[in-house]
């Protein structure tokens, strides 16, 4: 498993980067760590960046891993995909999906600048 999860206290956002091979396993397992730290700041969001990562879990997997992560972080969080162009249709399907379910604000980007400026614009709490 090759992920790592800061703060980013400037922007109030906690990051989760995979690179190379993922499976549902790590996927699990990184989510918890991405919750613990969120919560632990009281993030504004949590940043998934699968930018440098290749997944090799089922869409379906993924969907019910972040449903689940979107449930367990602080209410009024957001949640940002940061992944490259061509990997935008399925990372699309999903943050639709798990914002459809949820009621949660998820977006999708291609740059983590974005995404970090998208979760700072959050009023405090």
């Amino acid at each position: 498993m090759v992920y790592k999860v800061h703060h980013e206290a400037g922007h109030g956002a906690s990051v989760l980067t995979h690179e190379g091979a993922v499976d549902t396993a790590e996927i699990a397992a990184s989510r918890v760590d991405l919750k613990s730290v969120a919560n632990a700041h009281k993030a504004k969001g949590a940043i998934i960046d699968i930018a440098a990562a290749r997944i090799e879990a089922e869409p379906v997997d993924i969907i019910v891993n972040v449903e689940a992560l979107v449930g367990d972080l602080l209410p009024g969080a957001r949640l940002a995909f940061v992944s490259r162009e061509e990997d935008q249709g399925i990372v699309s399907m999903i943050v639709t999906t798990v914002a459809h379910s949820s009621g949660r604000r998820v977006s999708a980007f291609t740059d983590l600048n974005a995404a970090l400026a998208w979760i700072e614009a959050v009023p405090a709490r």
